[in-house]
């Protein structure tokens, strides 16, 4: 094989295509950094047999040919070069990589040995803009479980519906999540679930535009084509939990708050609220104020915005955590907070519509405040 790339587009190329490689596999050869050049074009993937991403970037190429190289050292190796191409000649188990005044060596196995990924036929499809999809994630992933109890929790639920509805669900043991987008060229009904790591790898490639991309099923696999980028993710294995049992509709008080307002107080309050070993933040909700307080060692904050509550007044604790995860990723102006009790999940709405429902669960109320 004899072909040169850009070293930029290199870079690039494995910055992408290495958030796929495990650090550690009893497949050695995974540890390696697949490359095939072959009609002008690098081809190249990284797969721990559960996730591939794979890319192609523009290449001269003299003498089609390809290797696997360490995933330890090539990608730093390149990272390094000063010069503006990089070139590759080998033959067999050698491959010579050069660029400028440096040389190296490397060993590869067979690229027949690399695994391949079961081919993902299209048996389901879909149609969402990459921001869409982008804000659907980064809405709802927070709540995904990182317990290995329930397994299936460490992924991120997705319900093709009616109407062309996609609603994309995570739940862990203290919060819901669940986001609701109307999506194009749908061709059913579905349900599955993607791993967490897959799904946040996804959204790192997403775009902030609104360019649409396809996303294509099989029974066992998810394929996201971005033209010269490609995921593909196992689907994880069993149903997802059923939280329509989770899902309340009638409270006793209605909130309606600013959101960012919301967020920068419990940001302020948290900064004593993690300094004790509850970190929670106690919200006390009256006619046209919620108050914010927390207590520690270190000492003590009370933080105030205003609030538009129709109901009783009512005290109600959270971990500082889970409902600032809650509220900072949202992107409505204003919000409603539902409670029935002190100790009874609070429910974060949409003034109109349904594109967006959390569910956080209160903590036991700290002492002191």
């Amino acid at each position: 094989m004899r072909f040169s790339v850009n070293t930029k587009e290199l870079n690039e190329a494995l910055s992408i295509v290495m958030k796929a490689m495990p650090a550690h596999s009893s497949i050695s050869i995974l540890e390696g950094v697949y490359m095939y050049a072959s009609n002008n074009k690098l081809f190249m993937k990284c797969s721990d047999l559960s996730l591939q991403i794979e890319t192609e970037i523009p290449a001269f190429v003299e003498e089609e040919g390809g290797a696997v190289l360490t995933g330890r050292v090539f990608p730093e190796l390149v990272r390094r070069f000063s010069g503006e191409t990089v070139d590759f000649s080998g033959e067999k188990a050698t491959v010579n990589v050069c660029s400028n005044r440096s040389n190296t060596s490397f060993q590869s196995p067979d690229t027949a040995d690399y695994p391949e990924m079961k081919r993902v036929d299209e048996e389901f499809s879909a149609e969402i803009s990459q921001n869409k999809l982008k804000n659907m994630i980064r809405q709802t992933i927070y709540a995904v479980s990182t317990e290995e109890a329930k397994p299936i929790l460490n992924g991120v639920c997705l319900e093709f519906g009616e109407g062309g509805i996609l609603k994309m669900v995570a739940i862990d043991g203290f919060r819901v999540a669940i986001r609701r987008e109307k999506i194009e060229n749908c061709t059913g009904k579905k349900s599955v679930v993607i791993h967490a790591r897959a799904m946040q790898e996804i959204s790192n490639i997403l775009s902030n535009g609104e360019e649409k991309i396809k996303l294509v099923f099989s029974n066992t696999h998810i394929k996201i084509d971005f033209g010269h980028t490609r995921i593909i993710s196992r689907l994880m294995e069993g149903d997802y939990v059923n939280y329509s049992g989770f899902i309340r509709d009638t409270h006793n008080c209605y909130a309606l708050v600013d959101c960012r307002e919301l967020q920068e107080s419990i940001e302020r309050v948290s900064l004593l609220a993690r300094e004790a070993k509850s970190n929670s933040i106690k919200f006390s909700f009256s006619e046209d104020q919620l108050s914010l307080t927390a207590n520690s060692e270190k000492g003590s904050i009370d933080d105030s915005i205003t609030a538009q509550l129709i109901g009783q007044p009512i005290d109600i604790a959270f971990n500082s955590k889970y409902i600032l995860e809650a509220v900072k990723f949202i992107e409505d102006e204003s919000i409603y907070l539902k409670m029935n009790t002190s100790v009874t999940p609070c429910i974060i709405e949409p003034v109109e519509g349904n594109a967006f429902y959390y569910m956080v669960l209160p903590v036991r109320m700290f002492t002191g405040v």
